[in-house]
C-alpha cells in the first residue's frame, strides 16, 4: 500500500521555508558579491571606445538592473530599517562563518582517553 499523503500543514510549511532560503541566499549573494547581482555580466563602451563592465558610474540607461537587484533595492528602499538590519545581519553572518572556518581549520583535535589517535 501507497503511503499516507502528506499534511497540508507540512507542505505549508516546506513552502515557507524554501520561500524564506531563497530570499536569504539572495539577500547573501547582494552581500557577497554586490557588483555582480546587481549588474550581471553587462558592459557598456566608454567614451573611447573601450568596453567596460557596467558598475554605478556607468551612464544612464546603459547598464540595467538585474531583476534581483531591481526587487531588493525596491524593497530595502521601502523598508529602510529592514533592509539595515538585513545587510548588517548577514555581513556578521559571513565574518562568523569565516572565523569559524579558520579556527576549526587550525584547532587540534582533543583526544580522550581509551581512544587511539
Amino acid at each position: 500500500t501507497p503511503p499516507p499523503p502528506p499534511p497540508p500543514q507540512g507542505l505549508l510549511l516546506l513552502s515557507a521555508l524554501f520561500s524564506s532560503a531563497m530570499v536569504a541566499t539572495n539577500q547573501l549573494m547582494m552581500v557577497a558579491m554586490p557588483t555582480y547581482s546587481t549588474y550581471g555580466s553587462q558592459h557598456y563602451r566608454g567614451g573611447n571606445g573601450t568596453v567596460v563592465p557596467c558598475d554605478e558610474e556607468a551612464p544612464p540607461g546603459e547598464c540595467p538592473l538585474t531583476q534581483l537587484a531591481s526587487i531588493i533595492t525596491r524593497f530595502s528602499l521601502h523598508a529602510n530599517l529592514y533592509g539595515a538590519v538585513v545587510t548588517y545581519l548577514l555581513s556578521a553572518f559571513v565574518i562568523v562563518y569565516v572565523v569559524g572556518f579558520v579556527v576549526a581549520l587550525f584547532r587540534r583535535k582533543e583526544n580522550h582517553p581509551g581512544e587511539s589517535c
